[in-house]
């Protein structure tokens, strides 16, 4: 079972301990010897509330994938098709180039059963096929603020959308190669203005002495969506190999091995706590908020041989802890200073240790970010051996 460590907001900068009891012996230890192996994956942007299109700081989110409810009906309805059109709503407080309009376009192609919303950006695109019909679009102001980018659909081109029957559709949105700013766009995972396809229709009514139109409006949401984004690589100039980093729409992962012999904790103790502390820079930083990034850690057995910085890799083959189940409480960080509690992830190995004989020596951890304010966001972590920026794992154990 693959044990995955979510993180929540609980740090204490003192270590506590229950010495009510004499026969508990309570003692501290601390390690600053790290291995520290930085690598680049396709990220996984899926069921995110927002989608994105366009360029930004040498992220190109050139595509993005969406599928909608069925739209068949409309084959069997008793109105005649007029027209359609593709909503997709802004989110206006992110940064909109006015020069926009004529950027994007919808195409639409047959669904492929390689799409799957929380693949990981989809690092073989293949079976994308490139020759398809394109919607251009158009940049719309409505009655209440919200900016839409809308595509056109004609009468034919709906109807054409309405037959499945050599299956569904899936359409992609498109900016241009030279597109110079990026849209975020509400997604089908967010509770308001998801993507839509209004679709207009008309039946006319007869009799000997009357006639009339009536019109009917008919409205498809989206149900699943995903940003295919390509990141700045990590071997660009952009990013320096003394730091570690960690990141969302990067693809950004840092693997840590402490030196856990330099603990020296016997095999009958108990972990009280675990704290891992690591320094950040901000200048080789890019977050909108630290207090809006949360962590999530896995517990890994130390199976890597090559500990060099900047691995791309197409997908991530660096398996998780599977011998025991290990949890983590974090705190988003304080100033520049990251503590993760990694109690439960360490007492996990103590465990193992004393059951099968091992040598306290096998735990590396993945440090991923959960979530932020901001999908760029990214974060470089000090690697310094000596003084304040070290990292550290301290350690308080109880001995009976």
């Amino acid at each position: 079972m693959l044990t995955f460590l979510l993180l929540f907001s609980c740090e204490s900068d003192t270590f506590i301990a229950n010495l009510e009891s004499t026969k508990i012996q309570t003692q501290e230890s601390t390690s600053t010897k790290f291995s520290f192996k930085t690598y680049q994956t396709p990220p996984n942007v899926g069921s995110l509330p927002f989608i994105y299109t366009g360029n930004q700081d040498g992220y190109e989110a050139s595509k993005t994938l969406i599928e909608f409810e069925s739209h068949e009906i409309l084959r069997w309805a008793s109105f005649e098709v007029d027209s359609g059109h593709f909503q997709f709503t802004l989110d206006t407080n992110f940064i909109i180039d006015s020069d926009i309009e004529n950027s994007f376009t919808l195409g639409y192609f047959r669904r492929d059963s390689n799409y799957s919303e929380s693949g990981s950006n989809y690092s073989n695109v293949g079976w994308i096929n490139s020759d398809y019909p394109k919607l251009t679009s158009r940049l719309v102001t409505d009655t209440t603020g919200l900016r839409n980018l809308l595509f056109l659909a004609d009468s034919m081109t709906v109807q054409t959308l309405a037959d499945t029957t050599d299956g569904n559709w899936l359409y992609i949105l498109e900016s241009s190669q030279n597109a110079k700013s990026m849209l975020k766009i509400y997604s089908s995972n967010s509770p308001v203005n998801k993507p839509i396809f209004r679709t207009f229709m008309h039946s006319d009514t007869s009799s000997s002495d009357t006639s009339s139109s009536l019109d009917s409006t008919r409205i498809f949401e989206s149900l699943s969506d995903v940003t295919l984004f390509v990141p700045p690589k990590l071997s660009s100039d952009a990013f320096d190999s003394s730091f570690s980093y960690v990141g969302i729409a990067s693809g950004f992962v840092t693997i840590l091995k402490p030196d856990l012999s330099m603990l020296d904790i016997p095999k009958e103790a108990s972990i009280a706590r675990a704290k891992l502390i690591l320094q950040i820079d901000s200048e080789r930083s890019n977050q909108s908020s630290l207090d809006s990034l949360f962590f999530q850690a896995y517990a890994m057995e130390d199976t890597i041989l090559d500990w060099n910085w900047g691995e791309i890799l197409d997908e991530d083959s660096y398996a998780h802890h599977t011998g025991t189940i290990a949890r983590s409480l974090s705190s988003s960080p304080k100033g520049l200073t990251l503590k993760l509690d990694v109690t439960e992830i360490l007492q996990s190995i103590i465990s193992a240790r004393e059951t099968d004989e091992k040598l306290i020596s096998d735990l590396g951890l993945k440090l991923k970010i959960l979530s932020s304010k901001s999908i760029f966001d990214f974060i470089a972590i000090k690697q310094d051996s000596v003084g304040f920026d070290q990292p550290k794992l301290e350690v308080l154990f109880e001995i009976p």
